[in-house]
């Protein structure tokens, strides 16, 4: 199973002691050996997103396309989707707008 940065997302080593994108110490959770983050940015993204969809759909779009990217990352590090769909939501209402 992948292991990612709980700080930047970012894939890394199996055995890592910080992240060499951002120099986060990795945490290791006890029962599976992954980091355990949450998914803040997703989050903050998709709503983004669904702010601008209606007032500037081009920035919308952008925000929730990167969103959906990052909740992807999140969800495969710590099966939280909650970034990963309000990122989604965001993205339909760029299209509709």
């Amino acid at each position: 199973m992948a292991k990612y940065c709980s700080n930047c997302g970012n894939e890394v080593d199996e055995n890592a002691v910080i992240c060499v994108k951002c120099g986060s110490e990795i945490k290791k959770d006890n029962n599976s050996n992954v980091t355990t983050a949450t998914p803040k940015a997703s989050l903050i993204l998709g709503i983004l997103g669904i702010v601008f969809a209606w007032l500037f759909a081009i920035i919308g779009h952008a925000l929730s396309i990167v969103g959906i990217i990052i909740g992807i990352k999140e969800y495969k590090a710590t099966n939280k989707m909650i970034g990963l769909i309000i990122s989604i939501i965001g993205e339909v209402c760029a299209i509709f707008s």
